[in-house]
């Protein structure tokens, strides 16, 4: 497989994202509209927008409903929201480049 080194190295990543979770201050660019309004001195309209009244997210704060108790439950939650998203986001790579390559869907 070409894109084994790839994979491993998305793999680690995702392994590695709970340390955020212990990171002084937060992650960086993982602040609510207040954090924002606090660090640029206002907050964007589009963020307000879609914020207010949002619909619920699948996996809200990087947590897995039932993995959100103790730090552990909170990595393995983290860990496999990374994978998830990290997964769907080379599954709509590949399917564009398939797409492009291809000339078209068939």
């Amino acid at each position: 497989m070409i894109y084994r080194r790839g994979w491993i190295v998305l793999l680690v990543l995702a392994i590695l994202t709970p340390l955020g979770i212990i990171a002084a201050g937060g992650a960086w660019g993982e602040w609510d509209l207040d954090g924002v309004r606090a660090r640029v001195g206002f907050a964007p309209d589009g963020m307000r927008e879609s914020t207010a009244g949002g619909a619920d997210r699948p996996l809200q704060e990087y947590t897995v409903p039932g993995l959100d108790k103790g730090f552990f439950h909170e990595g393995l939650g983290t860990i496999l929201s990374a994978l998830l998203g990290a997964g769907f986001t080379a599954l709509i790579a590949f399917a564009l480049a398939r797409t492009v390559k291809g000339g078209g869907i068939h």
